[in-house]
């Protein structure tokens, strides 16, 4: 038996327990809670520009509570303008604090535990400069305390691989973070993949719980049924299950060509192959995992 980690903290499952969420828009969100049968997500996923709340994020939770009035929202908070690029600077000046405080007003309103993936997949190299990163971690995190934001959990999220950025120079401090994230793509992710390894040694190092904040069988796809799920998903859950520190995971629905114009990542929707839609079904059907209690 697997000795259980508990760092008690905000939202963390007791045991080795694990959070399901899926993602990332209502179309491919709603079509996996229909095909997973009677175990449906507990995390939604979202994604927002910090200078685009005011005009969009009340509406994505507001179709968020469609599906769902219990879900968690786990929300991908963009730091980058569409116009400007990386605006942390600015945010940290405090330029942006009306659309921060009502960014949590609107988390406040449904109660929900949520969480906010501040600057996700900071770690790519040139996408931000870190002391500007951390200064806006810092100054977020201290109006949602401000502003009693008491159900929003943050959480620092990566993209380890070969190639990115050290993480350890964004790293805002054991105060200020909540839980480590960590978005995994590419089979080859679960095979002891040094850089994945060493960021969940050091969420160990910070006793920190980590969420698979982003997931999805990248260039395997789910449209050759067994093989899909013996090159992609078997090794994946089995990475989850040999790292208790995990206690979430989110799965992107998406075709890669047809909701991201990135073909060569192929078609991820569970619901398109029945195949691997079944053994998903008989995996999320463990009692390790943690799903929807429907109303």
């Amino acid at each position: 038996m697997k000795p259980e980690i508990n760092f008690n903290r905000k939202f963390e499952p007791k045991g080795n327990k694990v959070l399901h969420g899926a993602g990332q828009s209502f179309e491919t969100f709603s079509n996996y809670w229909n095909a997973v049968g009677d175990y449906k997500p507990v995390i939604y996923m979202e994604y927002i520009r910090v200078d685009e709340v005011k005009q969009k994020f009340q509406n994505k939770i507001k179709k968020m509570l469609e599906i769902s009035k219990n879900l968690m929202p786990q929300i991908g908070l963009n730091l980058k303008s569409r116009s400007k690029g990386a605006i942390c600077k600015e945010v940290s000046e405090g330029e942006y604090d009306s659309e921060i405080i009502f960014f949590i007003k609107v988390l406040k309103e449904i109660k929900n535990p949520s969480f906010i993936r501040i600057g996700y997949e900071f770690d790519a190299k040139g996408k931000y400069n870190s002391k500007d990163f951390v200064d806006t971690w810092k100054h977020i995190t201290d109006l949602i305390k401000k502003n009693e934001g008491y159900n929003i959990a943050t959480v620092w999220c990566a993209c380890p691989y070969n190639g990115t950025e050290s993480v350890e120079p964004y790293y805002p401090g054991d105060d200020y973070v909540d839980w480590f994230g960590i978005d995994v793509f590419s089979a080859r992710y679960f095979k002891n993949y040094s850089p994945i390894e060493d960021f969940l040694e050091l969420a160990k190092t910070h006793k920190k719980p980590v969420m698979v904040g982003e997931s999805s069988p990248a260039k395997t796809g789910v449209d050759k049924g067994e093989e899909s799920w013996d090159e992609w998903f078997n090794p994946y859950f089995k990475w989850i299950h040999a790292h208790p520190i995990i206690k979430a995971f989110c799965y992107i629905n998406w075709d890669w060509g047809k909701d991201w114009k990135q073909p060569e990542w192929l078609n991820g929707r569970i619901e398109e192959n029945e195949e691997v839609r079944k053994r998903y079904i008989k995996e999320l059907s463990k009692p390790v995992y943690i799903h929807n209690k429907l109303k």
